[in-house]
């Protein structure tokens, strides 16, 4: 118990100073083309050899390819979207989670879709708040450090990129 409640630990502390350092301007940020096609399907392989024993959830992923490149850090865009894949299957028991990519007037969309329990819709304004949680129910085992979203949406936003979400109790959630 006491290495997990370090590892907790750890994790909080590196949480907070990532979002310290994205906050005062110091996380440095690789802005340079990116191939998305390769990169999403890296992070699905990630979560494919990860949650391959989780029954009843399927993991896809809709990339075209003639899709344009777009602008942004790698390192960052890979970050966000394994957060999002993440959480995702945190509260997905069945159906699935689909990563889509399309591209509309110049700019580049992601969206990470799931049937899992969803969010309220009075929740949903505070998601991206740090250590915000909609289960408040939930103990230190069962979820994150509550900072996750928080340093996406920081992260999308320092890249010139915006994040919302959409979601309905009991159909899922959409993170763009």
């Amino acid at each position: 118990r006491l290495a997990d409640e370090t590892t907790r630990l750890q994790r909080l502390v590196n949480d907070l100073q990532e979002l310290s350092k994205l906050e005062a301007g110091y996380l440095p940020i690789q802005v340079q083309a990116v191939d998305l096609c390769p990169l999403l399907e890296g992070v699905v392989r990630i979560f494919t050899d990860q949650f391959a024993s989780k029954d009843g959830v399927t993991l896809r992923l809709d990339c075209p390819p003639d899709l344009p490149t777009p602008l942004a850090d790698p390192a960052r865009v890979k970050q966000v979207l394994i957060n999002l894949v993440s959480n995702a299957l945190r509260y997905t028991s069945e159906g699935s989670v689909t990563l889509t990519v399309w591209s509309s007037n110049k700019r580049v969309y992601v969206r990470v879709t799931d049937t899992g329990i969803g969010i309220a819709e009075d929740d949903l304004p505070n998601v991206f708040e740090r250590f915000w949680r909609a289960d408040r129910s939930r103990n230190r085992t069962s979820g994150g450090t509550g900072l996750g979203l928080t340093i996406c949406r920081r992260l999308v936003k320092i890249q010139g990129g915006e994040i919302t979400v959409q979601s309905q109790v009991g159909q899922g959630s959409e993170f763009t």
